[in-house]
């Protein structure tokens, strides 16, 4: 069945999207590799292949850019998340993935990447972060939510006690990382893994 005449984008909405994932493609490049501070719009426009004014037609300035690719990669993240949520035999196995794979991926970056999400925390907006928080919650409690479905979680807890531990782990290790240069994320990441898997675990018959 063919999708609803309305439903269906316009030529002239194709295109303005396909403009706007150019531009936050340009932004994302020219970020990670000379900083948010140094990169200027004109720069951004040039790598997007736009002229300057097209730019200000999508964001009405370059903190805008910043904060819809702040969410963008957010999202990029949990996709992988949803995806590996099934293809993993255990909690614990799922819980390693997703600590290890983001540790890796923030520091497989470059040292710009570091810089980069300090920008994004210090130039952050309220309204988004509420919601990307509520996200990554939102994640992580389906994930306790299926592990405790499988036996693999603690039921002896509330899985909204279990989620804020669970996610104030996460932010606390990745906080670390982006205020203290010499912190081992990599390290870390794996050792918190294994912290977590052994505290959400179902408690051992004593018997």
């Amino acid at each position: 069945m063919s999708a609803a005449p309305d439903l269906v984008p316009s030529r002239r909405e194709r295109r303005r999207r396909e403009v706007r994932e150019r531009i936050l493609d340009a932004a994302r490049g020219l970020f990670e590799t000379k900083g948010y501070d140094a990169t200027t719009v004109e720069e951004i426009a040039r790598d997007a292949d736009i002229a300057y004014g097209t730019f200000f037609n999508h964001f009405p300035a370059k903190l805008d850019l910043l904060r819809e690719l702040s969410h963008v990669m957010l999202l990029e993240l949990f996709e992988d998340v949803e995806e590996e949520r099934s293809a993993h035999p255990t909690f614990a196995a799922r819980l390693t993935w997703i600590f290890e794979t983001a540790a890796a991926r923030t520091i497989a970056k470059g040292p710009r990447a570091r810089e980069l999400l300090r920008s994004m925390m210090s130039l952050s907006f309220p309204e988004t972060a509420q919601a990307d928080d509520d996200q990554i919650r939102s994640i992580f409690r389906r994930m306790l939510e299926d592990g405790r479905a499988a036996g693999g979680v603690r039921d002896d807890e509330d899985v909204e006690t279990l989620t804020e531990v669970f996610a104030g782990t996460w932010y606390s290790m990745f906080l670390s990382w982006i205020h203290a240069d010499d912190y081992p994320l990599q390290e870390r990441a794996a050792a918190t893994a294994g912290f977590l898997s052994r505290v959400l675990a179902p408690p051992r018959d004593p018997s």
